[in-house]
């Protein structure tokens, strides 16, 4: 087990357009599976989006609002981020 110190992430996004969660599965014995993430204004766009992505290897095709996901990181955000795409007024 890492010794590292694991964060929650709470700093919003730049980008004010819904994230969503994309979960499938190949087939019906195998569990969901993290394929990646779309932005989209509604669920209806995100589906889309999704299916377009990766439906042709899905049995199976879960959205969920990244809002409503924890989001936990061992690594400074900080750090991570390139110069100056730090949010306005997180410049300490």
């Amino acid at each position: 087990m890492s010794n590292t110190r694991r964060m929650r992430v709470s700093e919003p996004r730049g980008d004010t357009t819904p994230e969503w969660e994309v979960f499938l599965r190949s087939d019906g014995e195998e569990p969901l599976r993290h394929v990646g993430s779309v932005s989209a204004p509604t669920e209806e766009v995100a589906h889309e989006q999704a299916s377009s992505l990766f439906e042709w290897t899905a049995e199976t095709l879960w959205l969920c609002r990244a809002d409503d996901v924890a989001r936990f990181t061992d690594r400074s955000l900080e750090a991570a981020a390139p110069a100056g795409d730090v949010p306005e007024g997180d410049e300490s």
